[in-house]
């Protein structure tokens, strides 16, 4: 489906539906550079207040330099903006605008400095987040030219029986947990991915998210002692899976070290395995299949012997990769080979 697979986002075919004439709104882009020289600023405080609900006072107006891209989801809303010094206002009059939504900042390069009403000076570097009530007027200061902020704005009816632990956590910097750098990580995913996604897919993502950030304000314990919310456990999964490529070819791979690393535990790992209808062992050694059929097919790597390449991708055994390999293919690897070389010498002579 496109480029979801790369992204990371698991959507199951039956739940896409395309409709014509269904389209998304698109990327709304927002650069100081965009206008006019003359009235740059002016103009582009205009807009940021009047998209983002900010008055934006630079620090040096003239080397002025900002760029936000945001997605505008179903119940959601996800920006990505990088700038250089400046303060960002949030008046009562531009609070009294905002709908009842919980603002996510993330800082990716540079922190920064914010008071809301009612709260406290607050620091936010990298590492951490601040989650912040949209509808309190407050003030943000940028003191770096490279400030690069992630945000995601969710609406508090989306968090339902989480709303309690989210209001707990308001006007606050609060430590990046594995929870919270999953459900950044699908947001970020997310963002890059909208423009190349069908309504539906939206539509659907958005329920992943809002999973997501449930189980980051509760901190996972509700999803994982009852299982709850398959969005959340897709996006598990895809992490899972993501962590085993990266570790494919370890022979030390195991399910108890991928568990461990992500902060849950085996019996939970095992059990979203068994959901996608498969085991942790099974799974990687499909994988491991597939880059081996992959190399023997592949006339870069015949200078390599099977034993080699079984050895390469995570087989400790030269006998169980064998047998492995032709109850999946249907042949050895040594056929697999022949075969290849054979093609090959055919594409020659044409």
């Amino acid at each position: 489906m496109k480029d979801l697979d790369r992204c990371g986002l698991v959507i199951p075919e039956a739940h896409v539906k395309r409709e014509a004439g269904d389209q998304l709104m698109p990327i709304i882009s927002l650069s100081a550079s965009d206008f006019d020289p003359k009235h740059r600023i002016l103009a582009f405080q205009d807009a940021a207040a009047s998209i983002c609900k900010l008055e934006i006072c630079p620090t040096d107006p003239l080397g002025f330099q900002s760029t936000t891209d945001i997605a505008v989801l179903t119940d959601a809303v996800l920006a990505s903006t990088t700038h250089s010094q400046c303060t960002a206002l949030r008046t009562s009059a531009l609070a009294a605008n905002e709908t009842d939504n919980i603002l996510i900042h993330v800082p990716f390069q540079e922190g920064f400095s914010i008071t809301q009403q009612g709260g406290f000076d607050v620091d936010c570097g990298v590492g951490s987040i601040y989650v912040d009530p949209n509808e309190i007027p407050g003030a943000a200061q940028f003191t770096k030219d490279s400030a690069h902020i992630f945000y995601i704005s969710i609406p508090r009816h989306a968090l339902a029986d989480a709303i309690s632990s989210a209001d707990a956590q308001l006007r606050r910097s609060i430590e990046m947990t594995p929870h919270w750098r999953m459900l950044i990580g699908y947001a970020k995913n997310l963002h890059e991915c909208y423009s190349s996604m069908s309504p539906e897919e939206v539509r659907f993502c958005t329920q992943h998210l809002h999973d997501l950030a449930r189980m980051a304000f509760t901190n996972g314990r509700r999803v994982e002692e009852t299982h709850q919310g398959r969005g959340v456990q897709a996006a598990w999964l895809t992490r899972l899976k993501a962590d085993i490529e990266e570790q494919l070819t370890n022979p030390e791979l195991s399910l108890n070290a991928v568990a461990a690393r992500h902060r849950i535990s085996p019996r939970y790992a095992r059990a979203l395995f068994a959901a996608d209808r498969t085991t942790f062992r099974d799974y990687v050694r499909q994988r491991r299949m597939t880059l081996a059929h992959r190399m023997l097919g592949d006339l870069r790597y015949g200078h390599r012997t099977i034993s080699d390449i079984a050895m390469a991708t995570g087989f400790g055994d030269l006998s169980w990769f064998n047998a492995s390999y032709r109850q999946l293919y249907g042949m050895t690897p040594s056929e697999t080979r022949v075969q290849s070389i054979q093609a090959d010498k055919s594409v020659a002579q044409e």
